[in-house]
């Protein structure tokens, strides 16, 4: 029962604004549900590397992980999410840049070039690297969560470990799923604008709550 809280409650974490507003911004620049759920579940790949790491060294080491590192991993997690945000925006801008004006017969419409955007190996491992960040940021929301009984047995709270991170990693692997298909879902032809707006929004609203993380944490 307290493993499937674990479970439970590692859905709950993936969902946390700092996680889904980073996950999103590699989802949005490749808009399609099978690539949404790759981007989700390689951020909760690294999100479980680091905490099984560091709860390592607090398990078996009886290593203390104190308040300032805590603090300092949150104010790296903000200046990644401003990074991500301008990143962003910056091949927003360029794929707009990148538009032609195309004639078929009588008529004249646009085609949006993507291929700025749809360039895999530029951040293939980015979401899991941005995902291991967050879970340094989260070891000790974590560990607090165990109950003390588990402490006192490693399988017990390798177990608890494990399932929490499995929780959160199929949670976002959900929400890439989702996304993805509403993203791509706005990037049609006849919707263009209006997913330039909403990648503008996810990027300024990406940029607005990296700024607010790290002057809650200063």
């Amino acid at each position: 029962m307290i493993l499937a809280t674990g479970f439970v409650l590692g859905l709950r974490h993936a969902f946390d604004p700092d996680h889904i507003t980073a996950v999103t911004q590699f989802i949005s620049l490749q808009p399609h549900p099978r690539k949404g759920i790759g981007f989700g579940l390689r951020w909760g790949l690294g999100h479980a590397i680091t905490v099984l790491v560091l709860g390592s060294l607090i398990i078996l080491s009886n290593v203390k992980i104190s308040l300032r590192f805590e603090k300092w991993a949150e104010i790296l997690v903000g200046m990644t999410l401003i990074t991500l945000a301008l990143w962003r925006l910056k091949l927003l801008y360029q794929t707009q840049r990148h538009t032609h004006l195309h004639q078929h017969d009588s008529e004249i419409h646009s085609h949006p070039h993507s291929h700025l955007e749809s360039s895999e190996h530029v951040h293939s491992h980015a979401p899991t690297l941005v995902g291991m960040l967050h879970g340094a940021a989260s070891t000790l929301a974590v560990f607090v969560l165990i109950p003390l009984s588990f402490l006192s047995s490693t399988f017990l709270a390798y177990a608890y470990i494990l399932t929490f991170a499995l929780g959160c990693t199929l949670a976002m692997g959900m929400y890439g799923f989702v996304m993805g298909h509403f993203y791509r879902k706005s990037q049609a032809v006849s919707l263009q604008k209006l997913f330039t707006y909403i990648v503008m929004i996810t990027a300024c609203s990406g940029l607005a709550l990296g700024v607010f993380w790290i002057g809650r944490n200063l």
